[in-house]
């Protein structure tokens, strides 16, 4: 079994990777885990026209992530929450990674109406957030979009997304806690 664990944030020493290092360690406890670390591998989130024309990238950092999304069993995801989303560099990830041909693809003949087809169903994903923002009595936009527009889109049914709100406004203790309970929802995640 193979998972990959994507991390987005600019700080090394923070929240993020804190619960991002707990993730991974409980994950390869039982699978083969990749960690992909999207400000270390400097990767380029903006997708060059060409690259929109051909519906193929010849980027060799994009092409090894797809092959990693590809193989992987599982697909979890760390970012902090800015200004209602990802930061741009997850975003361009999404933008970039899951293409046509990666994570869902579209079958009919040229000018004439297509069905698309979901190339990642059978995986499991999980996605943890932070953010300064207090929990909304209803359901949560950044959730959705990752759940409804991005993971259904592409055949994962049942993914999970984790957010830890108002994070400025917690203790030591309770961040601690969102560490612990972080690897464990991973570790029914990956059972």
């Amino acid at each position: 079994m193979k998972a990959l664990a994507v991390l987005c944030h600019p700080n090394t020493r923070g929240f993020n990777q804190a619960i991002f290092d707990s993730i991974v360690k409980e994950l390869s406890k039982t699978h083969e885990t990749t960690v992909v670390d999207l400000y270390r591998d400097g990767f380029d989130p903006a997708i060059p026209q060409s690259e929109i024309q051909r519906k193929f990238s010849f980027d060799e950092t994009v092409l090894k992530y797809n092959h990693l999304v590809q193989a992987a069993d599982i697909l979890v995801f760390v970012h902090p929450d800015w200004w209602g989303g990802p930061p741009a560099l997850l975003k361009g990830f999404i933008d970039r990674v899951f293409r046509p041909g990666v994570a869902y693809d579209f079958e009919g003949g040229e000018f004439l109406t297509k069905s698309k087809t979901a190339l990642l169903e059978g995986k499991k994903a999980a996605v943890f957030n932070t953010t300064d923002y207090k929990k909304p009595d209803g359901a949560y936009p950044p959730s959705q979009i990752w759940k409804n527009n991005i993971f259904e889109y592409c055949g994962i049914a049942d993914a999970q997304v984790h957010t830890f709100f108002d994070t400025y406004g917690s203790t030591f203790e309770a961040r601690h806690q969102w560490i612990l309970d972080a690897a464990a929802k991973v570790k029914v995640l990956a059972g």
